[in-house]
Order: C-alpha cells, then structure tokens, then sequence
C-alpha cells in the first residue's frame, strides 16, 4: 500500500510538471483538480463510503456530483473542439493518480503513522526518479535551488496536513474542500505568468467546483460525524 501511494504520488507530479510546460496555469489546475471527484467515486467504489443519506436511492443520484465534475473537466478540455490540446491529458492522467493516492492513504490511516507514510513515499520518490535525474544540467540546477527548496517545503507542508486530514475523515468528505488552489492558480498564472483564463476555463471551474461541494454537501448528510 505504501508502494502504491508513491507512485500515485510521484506519477501525479511528474504528470502535472509535463501538462504545465505548455498549457495555462489555470487550465493545468483545473484539470488537476477534478481528482477530489474521482477520490468521492473510488471511495464509494472501493472503501464502500457512501455518496448520500438516502442509501436506497437510485446509483445516478449517488454518482451525480462525479458525472457533474467530469462534465466540468470536458468543459475546460474541449475535447474535439479547436481548443483542445494533447497536454492536457497530462494533468487528467495526474488527478487519477492523485486520486489513488489518497486511497492508499485512507487505507493506511489505521497502521502507520503520517511521519511513516511520509518517510516512505519520499523515499520510494527517490528511488524512482534518481536514475531520470543523473542527466540533470548541474549549473541549471544552481541556478535554480531556490525555487526548488521553497516548492519542496510547500509540498512536505501539505502532505503533512493532508495525511492529518484524511486521519480523521473520511476522503469523500474531505476531497472537495480543496479547490481553494484554483482560485490561487488562475490568480497567479495572471499575475505572474499573463495567462488570463478563457470564459470557458473559468465555465469548466465553476461547474467543477459546484460539483464538489454538492458532493461535500451529500457525504455530511451521509456522514454528519465526519
């Protein structure tokens, strides 16, 4: 289980990294963010969680905030359209990821520790992306340090909260209470990088975030402890 989190971990990132170098900040993001719904369908799904109070209502209720978001993410991709480009399967492959990810975490909520977990999925992280490495540029990589120490602690902060989090919670609960980073997203890309989002970006957010918090809304009413 400790494997399968740091691939998940290690493959979402590697994946977002990819998505970025050509697309819009907020475009990347958005994408990304649609894993919050597929952690509501795995938990369902897998950890037999349930998705609303009324357990003996139809599957395409329960599923109705998932297919929402996931018509969010199509928004925002346009697949087929004029819009559309072959990155962004990039962050899409990285929410799955992410999302099986926080799986594993769930599962190992009960056992190990979050210095443990942590402790692990660094260190399978390593492993796995030490050989890709070696052929780093050297003076780029001195350059460049300190951008990468302050993305390093950004990182190690927020799996520590969120390793907390899911200790406590159940992830259908948890899951779609984290789309602040798209509002910081599109912000920054603005600010920093020019990147003003499309009126159908910001269409494809909306509907994504308004299906996580109709998801949020069904798993307290499901779970009012949580």
């Amino acid at each position: 289980m400790q494997l399968g989190r740091a691939c998940g971990l290690v493959g979402s990132a590697v994946l977002f990294l990819q998505g970025i170098k050509t697309l819009p900040i907020a475009d990347a993001t958005a994408l990304v963010f649609a894993s919050p719904l597929y952690v509501t369908l795995l938990s369902w799904l897998l950890l037999r969680e349930p998705l609303a109070l009324w357990r003996s209502a139809p599957v395409l209720w329960r599923s109705a905030p998932v297919l929402l978001g996931f018509a969010g993410v199509l928004v925002v991709a346009r697949p087929g359209g004029a819009g559309f480009d072959a990155a962004m399967l990039f962050p899409m492959l990285s929410s799955m990821a992410w999302a099986g990810a926080v799986i594993c975490t769930r599962l190992l909520s009960g056992t190990d520790t979050a210095s443990t977990t942590m402790l692990y999925s660094a260190a399978l992280g390593v492993l796995a992306l030490s050989l890709p490495a070696m052929d780093m540029d050297l003076r780029a990589l001195a350059r460049q340090w300190p951008w990468l120490l302050a993305m390093a602690g950004s990182w190690c902060m927020a799996q520590w909260l969120l390793i907390g989090a899911y200790r406590l919670a159940p992830p259908s609960a948890i899951a779609p209470l984290s789309y602040s980073p798209l509002l910081w997203a599109a912000l920054l890309g603005w600010l920093v990088f020019g990147q003003v989002p499309s009126a159908q970006t910001l269409l494809g957010i909306a509907v994504i975030v308004l299906s996580g918090l109709w998801a949020t809304w069904m798993a307290r009413r499901a779970n009012p402890r949580s």
